[in-house]
């Protein structure tokens, strides 16, 4: 990584769009007093990126980002300290930085706000990961929100200092001692644009811009950010080598803590899985398999109820019996007919949950007719708009698919 920090960078911009807008940006200067408009706050040892992540007031980039290049050039302790990140074995390993402007408002300086925004983009990248994983796609999916974990040391302004702020331990450095190292349990991801859910980002981020902006935000506003920082815990690896399945079913009850801050009514009203699944029947499904309703796959009842209402009820069974000292084993976390985990179909849900939250929907209108290229622009739009919907389906309809099904 370290011949990245000190390579040329270009001196055209270069951008890439999605059909949601600019979502990711390799970003050229060729005014070097742009630079000096950015501060590094966080550096994320876990994963690379191909491209900066972008969200106004702060950015996710990688090392051979042009803005992370020029600070290194301006602070030797900076470049020192990016470039002495290896993993468990030696090798070095390029951490992403989160920048922030210099002249954001204040309301983005705070640690509640970067830290948001980092949720929303694991958020919009490990469900879908998930989902991949589950419709048996090809790919290098990143399914834990270690990826996106905050290192402990930084370097502080101005830039002489290495420090650690935890609530463990508060502790200042000398950067050039400093040896930093990935996550051994986990492998560095790469996190390309394929990889985002872009309809889901595109949202997120501005009710994040709006959150934070506002002095006052509105409540499904905070509660939005306040699920999001749940799931991303829910994210997280349920232990190390020493997981049991006792820590997954810890997981699976912050999942259904992410619901349910989604589905809270508000000050005066409770929530309940009723809540969620009212939230749930709102969704305006692709497939109509999601939506035809299915005897109870656990035998236990006659009802039928659609698909993803079951996978809501498991996820609730199993949360209550591992939080309440119910009797419970391994088997408390597969589903019934697929022998599948269950853990691994919350994210998905929960992409669903979201959808119906932030009223998802492809809202382009249709352009006239006679305007070929805006027609052909607009059907690309609303296919990968929907593309991403179906993939979170197809994923939940494998739920109780048996295994013969899935070989065929």
């Amino acid at each position: 990584m370290v011949g990245c920090l000190q390579a040329e960078w270009p001196s055209s911009a270069l951008s890439s769009k999605s059909a949601f807008g600019i979502l990711i940006h390799r970003i050229c200067y060729t005014n070097i007093a742009h630079m000096d408009e950015w501060t590094p706050v966080f550096v994320l040892p876990n994963v690379e990126l191909e491209e900066a992540i972008e969200g106004g007031p702060a950015v996710l980039a990688p090392a051979h980002d042009p803005r992370v290049i020029v600070l290194c050039q301006e602070y030797a302790s900076l470049s020192t300290f990016l470039n002495r990140f290896t993993d468990a074995f030696g090798e070095s390993c390029a951490p992403t930085v989160l920048l922030r402007r210099l002249d954001a408002p204040a309301t983005f300086r705070t640690i509640d706000a970067l830290s948001s925004f980092r949720n929303l983009i694991a958020l919009s990248v490990i469900p879908y990961g998930r989902a991949f994983a589950l419709n048996d796609w090809s790919g290098e999916e990143i399914f834990f929100g270690e990826s996106f974990a905050f290192y402990p040391w930084m370097i502080e302004e101005p830039y002489e200092v290495l420090k650690c702020k935890t609530p463990a331990v508060t502790e200042l450095q000398d950067v050039q001692l400093f040896r930093g190292q990935s996550l051994p349990g986990l492998p560095i991801s790469s996190l390309e644009r394929s990889y985002i859910d872009r309809p889901l980002f595109q949202e997120l981020l501005m009710r994040w811009r709006r959150r934070y902006e506002s002095a006052e935000p509105s409540r499904s506003d905070i509660a939005l950010f306040r699920s999001l920082n749940m799931a991303y815990h829910a994210s997280l690896m349920p232990a190390a080598g020493d997981t049991t399945f006792y820590d997954v079913g810890r997981i699976v009850a912050l999942w259904v803590s992410a619901f349910e801050i989604l589905a809270h009514p508000g000050e005066d009203g409770r929530v309940n899985r009723n809540k969620v699944l009212e939230l749930i029947k709102q969704m305006v499904w692709q497939n109509p398999d999601c939506e035809s309703p299915i005897i109870d796959p656990s035998g236990k009842t006659e009802r039928r109820e659609p698909l993803a209402f079951w996978i809501c009820n498991a996820l609730y069974e199993c949360r209550n019996s591992f939080i309440h000292g119910n009797p419970v084993s391994a088997d408390s976390l597969r589903l019934p007919v697929s022998d599948r985990v269950l853990f691994s179909y919350a994210a998905p849900l929960y992409r669903i949950v979201l959808t119906v939250f932030l009223q998802l929907k492809f809202n382009r209108s249709l352009p006239s007719m006679k305007d070929t290229k805006e027609i052909s622009l607009y059907l690309t739009e609303k296919r990968e708009f929907f593309d991403f919907q179906i993939a979170f389906e197809d994923a939940l309809l494998t739920a109780y698919q048996s295994k013969k099904k899935d070989r065929e």
